[in-house]
């Protein structure tokens, strides 16, 4: 796992699999970010997500809208998934996120922690119009992708002092709620680190 992400999930009590699952890719100009949450639990919530990244694996390249696209399209005759894409663009520091249906997005900048929001719909099954935002990122920003399954929570700083893995940990095990999966994925920007392995997991 590469040095600045974190990633932790959990599936609802009983269940084999977690209809939630994330995914990180390093380009050589980008680094992609998602996190999906399929409808209800279970296998068939998993199946949805799964089938997410690995939309978000073939269409790399393209812009938020055109990944949502691809996976709203890869996800016709699933439950479908919520979903949050985020493109970090290394060679000018900046970040395009854009969700969709109840998955929440925190950026901690400089000690200062923004709640960013989402559209409404489901991926796979039509949503609203899309509305990615655009933000300057600067070297230690933390980016938190999270599922319904976590409550909101307010101190992710107080979280981060293991870095980001322990951190993921720290708020699953403290704002999990326990009602559904939960899965939360935190990246730290180092604008000087073109390393790390992508991952699906």
């Amino acid at each position: 796992m590469a040095l600045n992400i974190g990633y932790a999930m959990l599936p609802l009590a009983g269940e084999p699999v977690c209809g939630d699952q994330g995914g990180w890719w390093q380009l050589p100009e980008r680094r992609v970010l998602a996190l999906a949450d399929g409808l209800g639990h279970g296998r068939h919530a998993a199946d949805a997500a799964a089938q997410a990244m690995q939309a978000v694996e073939a269409h790399l390249a393209l812009d938020c809208e055109g990944i949502f696209s691809a996976c709203d399209a890869r996800l016709r005759g699933t439950r479908g998934a919520a979903l949050v894409v985020a493109i970090i663009d290394l060679r000018c520091n900046t970040l395009s996120v854009a969700a969709i249906g109840n998955i929440r997005i925190i950026l901690l900048s400089e000690g200062r922690q923004r709640r960013l929001g989402g559209g409404r719909g489901i991926v796979g099954a039509g949503y609203a119009a899309l509305a990615p935002e655009t933000l300057a990122l600067r070297a230690g920003d933390v980016l938190a992708l999270f599922s319904d399954g976590i409550d909101e929570f307010a101190t992710l700083h107080d979280c981060l002092e293991g870095g980001v893995q322990a951190g993921a940990e720290q708020v699953l095990a403290r704002w999990g709620n326990g009602r559904d999966d939960s899965s939360i994925l935190c990246y730290q920007h180092d604008p000087n680190d073109r390393g790390g392995d992508d991952q699906r997991a």
